[in-house]
């Protein structure tokens, strides 16, 4: 098991921030156009929850991506507690998945929170907590390590996207 953090300060308000975080529009730019991900669904979003479908893109080194296979997807399960300005979400293997998609349930699950704290003079600070487990014999601790650096990867994309949105 691998847990990591990563955080960054942001030019907004936590308030700004979660009407981003669980805009539609937002959400779709971030995913397909930022992180270039394969696949990207909506599947329910609303003030305080969301689910969404996600096929990413990832570099992987080469027996975890034979195993995972180029096709891998999840759901991603989140609700907020706007009291404590913090963001649960966990990895869930998909209802419905297609043909081309492996099941993997349970091989790798991944779960965390996302905490927003008012920084003063209208910025905020965004701190990602996230724990990987793979249960593969020989392969987990690889398959946690690639799988963190993706995620450390893309939460540095969108920090910087977010910035971008606001401004735009």
């Amino acid at each position: 098991m691998k847990t990591s953090t990563t955080s960054a300060l942001l030019p907004c308000t936590p308030e700004t921030f979660w009407a981003a975080f669980l805009n539609e529009s937002y959400l779709e730019a971030l995913y397909l156009d930022e992180l270039e991900y394969r696949a990207f669904a909506v599947i329910e979003i609303g003030e305080t929850s969301r689910k969404l479908r996600i096929v990413p893109k990832m570099k992987l080194p080469a027996p975890v991506a034979k195993l995972i296979g180029d096709s891998f997807a999840f759901e991603d399960h989140g609700t907020l507690d706007r009291a404590k300005g913090e963001w649960t979400w966990r990895m869930v293997q998909p209802a419905n998945l297609d043909s081309k998609t492996k099941a993997r349930k349970d091989v790798v699950t991944m779960h965390g929170t996302v905490r927003i704290e008012a920084s003063g003079d209208g910025h905020c600070r965004r701190t990602d907590e996230f724990t990987i487990e793979a249960k593969i014999f020989g392969l987990g601790s690889l398959i946690e390590s690639s799988i963190e650096k993706e995620l450390r990867s893309a939460r540095t994309k969108e920090y910087a996207f977010l910035v971008r949105w606001l401004e735009g």
